[in-house]
């Protein structure tokens, strides 16, 4: 069995070597978004630490190809920024305010800020910033996004996980088991740490199969007539690695984003969507219990119910892995909101729980069983307070409203592409909003996501020098 380190070097070397054969072949501006595919393939806790951080190999990947990409093309890096690339600028630098504020070391917090948020943001930024970077690569992530789909489908099937298998266990930094679900399937996690990481991080891949689903298109040559059905193929294999993780929260994060892409390509079922919507808010609003009890069909869930007394005023609660949602609202908020507009810091709000929060019960049954804070926003609250909330919830609305915008001008623009990748790209972006709101903000699928971000403001910086030069 091979370490954790020796891992990390033989897929860091597996990434690089991707990156240059492709750079070489197809220029060298293609090599950064080569890299990133193929680092896609390596599990998140093949790790080194240098300083005390954890350097897995997509961050390593992104360093290494970011520094090269700086030397031939450092004249593109500022040019025809948008409202996304603000923002990102305005959390990394908050990030840095807050966790100096509180007394951490300034050269230290600002390189784990890049880290965090830049890095990624970064490297889907300028890997998606030249043009024809979207029908090349395009293909290469889809791909890779199946390859995986299909080893998680395998893990789904026999609950042997292949990267655990060949390569080195996962640590033990997120407690997750890959056990028995709905008495079906096992729960696949693949190269990350979680089953809904997964999800997630297969989620921001969906585009790109989209994408290949246009007719007329060679993606790969050598294929001639069968490229018709790549991109079909490609596509159905990604939904059910998506379903492998057997998450409830990424699969109808699938379905919202379908529902919303065709209400938006077929006006008619909008209003029948629309009158599927309503119906069942009502149904929800009408008989709250009944909806979370039709969510708890696992029956692991309903075996490790619990009833908390979160607040000594208040009545008893039934607890179970999926109320934790709604129980962490009940707990949480009063304390973000409490925490103004700096939050509490990095360091005061991470752990499982955050010790060192005001406002949690006391109890040290109720604070273990609250530990998870299954919320992304609520996550960002509590360290960057009202502020850094707002700025992060605003990568979601500039990620989707610029998106939007270039759906508009696609098939001008990025001919002979069409509008689908911009399409379902917008619809995602909005549909991941409700899907973050029940997962922890963890950098397994943060990293990708973020990227999804950047590869947009890309694509947007893209279309603006087209319009200046044209």
């Amino acid at each position: 069995m091979l370490t954790a380190e020796i891992s990390f070097w033989i897929m860091l070397a597996v990434s690089l070597g991707f990156a240059g054969w492709f750079g070489w072949k197809h220029g060298k501006h293609s090599a950064l978004g080569a890299g990133m595919a193929a680092s896609l393939l390596a599990g998140t806790w093949f790790e080194i630490v240098v300083l005390d951080t954890r350097i897995n190999v997509t961050m390593a990947t992104a360093i290494v190809l970011l520094v090269v990409y700086c030397t031939h093309s450092w004249h593109e890096i500022f040019r025809l920024l948008g409202p996304l690339d603000y923002l990102i600028g305005a959390i990394t630098i908050w990030h840095v305010v807050v966790d100096t504020y509180y007394g951490e070391q300034p050269l230290a917090v600002a390189a784990q800020a890049y880290g965090q948020w830049m890095l990624p943001y970064a490297a889907g930024r300028y890997a998606f910033l030249h043009r024809e970077s979207l029908p090349r690569l395009a293909p290469i992530f889809a791909v890779v996004g199946a390859i995986i789909s299909v080893l998680c489908l395998a893990e789904s099937w026999t609950g042997i996980n292949l990267w655990e298998t060949v390569f080195t266990p996962r640590d033990d930094l997120v407690r997750f088991g890959g056990q028995l679900r709905y008495g079906i399937a096992y729960r696949a996690c693949g190269p990350t740490r979680h089953a809904i990481f997964l999800s997630n991080v297969l989620l921001t891949l969906v585009p790109f199969a989209v994408l290949m689903t246009q007719r007329g298109m060679d993606w790969f040559p050598k294929l001639r007539k069968w490229n018709r059905w790549l991109g079909p193929g490609l596509l159905i294999v990604l939904v059910l690695g998506v379903a492998s993780s057997i998450s409830r929260g990424p699969i109808v994060t699938l379905v919202l984003a379908a529902c919303f892409a065709i209400a938006w390509l077929y006006r008619p079922a909008a209003w029948t969507l629309l009158a599927i919507f309503l119906g069942s808010a009502g149904w929800i609003a009408s008989d709250w219990d009944g909806f979370v009890r039709l969510l708890e069909t696992d029956s692991n869930d309903r075996k490790k119910a619990a009833v908390l007394v979160v607040d000594e005023q208040e009545e008893a609660i039934v607890y179970t892995g999926t109320r934790n949602r709604l129980v962490n609202l009940q707990v949480y908020v009063p304390i973000v909101v409490e925490g103004g507009p700096l939050g509490y810091g990095t360091v005061d709000s991470t752990g499982f729980p955050p010790e060192n929060l005001p406002g949690l019960p006391t109890d040290p049954t109720v604070r273990q069983r609250l530990g998870v804070v299954d919320n992304a926003f609520l996550n960002n609250g509590l360290r960057f307070g009202w502020v850094g909330l707002a700025l992060f919830t605003g990568l979601f609305i500039a990620a989707a409203s610029t998106a939007f915008q270039l759906s508009r001008r696609a098939s001008t623009y990025f001919f002979p592409l069409d509008q689908r990748y911009f399409v379902i790209s917008t619809t995602l972006f909005v549909a991941l909003v409700f899907e973050v709101v029940t997962v922890f903000w963890s950098y397994d699928y943060a990293f990708w996501t973020l990227s999804a971000f950047g590869s947009i403001a890309g694509l947007s910086s893209q279309m603006k020098r087209i319009a200046v030069v044209t």
